[in-house]
């Protein structure tokens, strides 16, 4: 009789530490759908999100763990799986949900702009290119190709390198301009661990892809750069790219 009680408490443990768990996610979730994540704090939020794949267990712990770690909300869904699973209690399947959520941003914003977006200023144009790099930690590198009116007609990504580099080729940009019939085209890349100034490389390469281009009656609209903090500078309005070629108004 006694075994018996003692097999019966220790079923009961779990059953009952579930139901605390149980009790605390529907709040949270309700609190979520009453005023969104206004009210939560960086490490609520990915409490929250951890819910999905970490069950009947306290993602208040992992949240913070993953704040220290990385420093802040936005570094911790910038950061890779693998890198992610560096963290003691993130598994592959947390890693990869974490991941996940920038990625669905961006996609959820250029599906916002729409497929047929049409760059009437520089404004257009860089809050286009913005989106293309949320969440991304490494250098990519983008051939927007345009027509007459500067519509869209795609949105080549070309490359991906290291965190400081990405290999651009002239007749990467070529293709995607023949391929797709452009009149102009919009350069992107970003910069993910610095601050979006145009490097010499980047200035003498842009050069030669507008001479190219021009030889095939493409005009190169602009060169723009987002930085590690989002912030996007056109290397037209800088004054490098010495064309007249403008934005239709």
């Amino acid at each position: 009789m006694r075994i018996c009680c003692i097999i019966v408490a220790v079923i009961n443990v779990p059953e009952k530490n579930k139901n605390i768990h149980s009790g605390h996610r529907n709040r949270v979730k309700e609190r979520f759908c009453e005023t969104g994540l206004s009210s939560f704090a960086d490490h609520n939020i990915l409490e929250f999100v951890l819910f999905y794949s970490v069950p009947r267990k306290d993602t208040n712990e992992l949240a913070h763990r993953l704040i220290e770690h990385f420093g802040s909300l936005h570094a911790v869904f910038e950061a890779s799986v693998e890198r992610l699973m560096e963290v003691p209690g993130i598994s592959y399947n947390s890693a990869v949900l974490i991941r996940l959520f920038p990625e669905v941003n961006k996609r959820y914003m250029l599906s916002k702009q729409g497929k047929r977006t049409r760059f009437k200023t520089m404004d257009d144009a860089a809050n286009f290119v913005s989106n293309l790099f949320i969440g991304d930690s490494v250098e990519s590198f983008y051939v927007i190709c345009l027509d007459s009116n500067n519509r869209v007609i795609c949105c080549d990504k070309h490359s991906s390198g290291s965190v400081t580099t990405t290999n651009v080729t002239i007749s990467l940009v070529l293709d995607s301009a023949v391929r797709h019939k452009a009149v102009g085209v919009l350069l992107a890349h970003n910069h993910p661990s610095a601050i979006a100034r145009p490097s010499n490389d980047d200035i003498t390469t842009t050069r030669m892809i507008k001479d190219t281009l021009e030889k095939m009656h493409v005009n190169l609209i602009d060169h723009m750069i987002v930085g590690h903090d989002g912030k996007c500078i056109s290397m037209k309005q800088l004054g490098l790219l010495n064309e007249n070629y403008g934005w239709i108004q």
